[in-house]
């Protein structure tokens, strides 16, 4: 959590600092389609003295979530075109995080106003959710080729995804530092679903992770509620597509300190 918060806040401070570059907050309601599941899992590590791990959890349906995001962008890039990046970041039953890369054709309708098309590119995005934690009785727990060293890993049911959203982007700026913006737009993703282990790796004292597929021999899951799921794979993948609003306000901390 600490490398993703750096991760977001140490680029935004260093593009805020750059003339034309745009610091965005963001609020906004998007699509996360989640089915109401009782799931059982057990999971046997690779190891040569295996741990066994088993635990039994819940879904709520869910048909939206609001995030908030904060990146920077520049409205100028070329006279014309908008570019941006920016982290979006939710909590709803887990934690979800995706980072995505945007751009743009701006039309200027006044000195204060700019509309047009816009798109952005999801380049990756994971909705987290912790089930339990495996312990490790006998030396060290192995997912695929990874090998774990803490008395426990953390074991999380996963969704990950990327795709594109096509949107309506509008800005208003009613001075050369303050903006305010606002998104319609539509959602289309692709996304996979996994389990996945965190906890210290080989190197004392850092972190690694790794993951598994629901199809592995050494990993069983299942819906318990409702019956008779032909697909559990299917079943438990999250939905991302749909309409998404936002609205959102920028500094060009730059011209604010004109």
């Amino acid at each position: 959590m600490k490398k993703l918060l750096l991760l977001i806040f140490i680029p935004s401070f260093i593009f805020s600092q750059e003339p034309n570059i745009i610091t965005t907050f963001e609020f906004g309601t998007k699509p996360l389609k989640i089915n109401e599941l009782d799931v059982t899992l057990s999971y046997i590590d690779e190891s040569p003295s295996p741990d066994y791990f088993d635990t039994r959890f819940f879904l709520e349906s869910s048909e939206s979530v609001n995030y908030f995001s904060i990146g920077f962008m520049q409205d100028n890039f070329k006279d014309k075109f908008l570019m941006g990046l920016k982290a979006d970041m939710f909590f709803k039953q887990m934690f979800g995080f995706n980072l995505d890369l945007s751009g743009g054709y701006l039309i200027n309708a006044s000195d204060n106003f700019k509309f047009g098309p816009k798109v952005d590119v999801t380049l990756f995005g994971v909705a987290n959710k912790n089930i339990g934690k495996l312990q490790n009785n006998t030396g060290y727990i192995q997912v695929n080729d990874t090998k774990f060293y803490d008395d426990e890993v953390k074991v999380s049911f996963q969704n990950i995804w990327f795709g594109l959203k096509p949107s309506l982007f509008a800005m208003f700026n009613p001075t050369s530092a303050f903006h305010v913006f606002a998104n319609v737009g539509y959602s289309l993703n692709a996304s996979l679903v996994n389990i996945g282990f965190s906890g210290e790796g080989e190197v004392e004292n850092e972190n690694t992770s790794a993951s598994e597929n629901l199809d592995a021999d050494n990993l069983t899951f299942i819906i318990n509620h409702p019956s008779g799921v032909e697909d559990p794979k299917k079943e438990a993948k999250f939905g991302f597509n749909g309409l998404n609003f936002s609205f959102g306000v920028g500094i060009n901390f730059n011209q604010l300190k004109k």
